[in-house]
């Protein structure tokens, strides 16, 4: 009987701790959910899709406009990440994203609700981005994980498109290992 009671206390305080906890959550709207909900809360936000069937939507964002690709399951329309792209009218050159990459890694490092990866390195000053990119193959990303969980991941990378630079914010849950 002793042994019965505490395994039930133990399964209540687990259920009770997983109901707490947070989703992985961008702009307030929680990623995982179903896909049509996601774009309601983002469209309550202001973000509007520009083909009325996308499942991208565009609005202003760390002031520019981007676009917020969410990307989800077709067989059970749930929401499964969203990648935020500023728009190319705010694209960058190479010298800038830099620049921008680092501000950006500084952010989340003072953000109380994201825990940083401790492999995070900042680009250093000087640094030819085109060279490392194209030439040595060398990635520039960042990982950090909203409200300490190391499944609610948060990467910013660095990616080139036709001749200008952005960094990207993905937001994704990471399946349990």
């Amino acid at each position: 009987m002793k042994k019965l009671l505490t395994f039930v206390i133990a399964l209540l305080f687990a259920t009770n701790l997983f109901a707490q906890s947070k989703p992985l959550t961008f702009l307030g709207v929680p990623i995982i959910d179903n896909i049509d909900k996601v774009l309601q809360q983002y469209a309550e936000k202001g973000y509007k899709p520009r083909i009325k069937t996308s499942k991208t939507v565009y609005g202003e964002y760390r002031d520019m406009i981007v676009k917020i690709n969410i990307l989800y399951n077709r067989d059970t329309q749930m929401a499964t990440a969203v990648v935020v792209i500023p728009t190319d009218e705010y694209m960058c050159t190479a010298d800038e994203v830099g620049k921008l990459f680092n501000d950006m890694l500084d952010e989340f490092n003072n953000n109380p609700n994201y825990t940083a990866d401790p492999q995070n390195k900042k680009i250093p000053e000087g640094e030819d981005i085109v060279e490392g990119i194209w030439e040595k193959e060398k990635v520039y990303e960042a990982h950090f994980y909203q409200d300490g969980d190391r499944r609610k991941r948060v990467e910013l990378s660095i990616h080139e498109y036709d001749g200008k630079y952005y960094v990207a914010e993905s937001y994704c849950m990471k399946k349990p290992q």
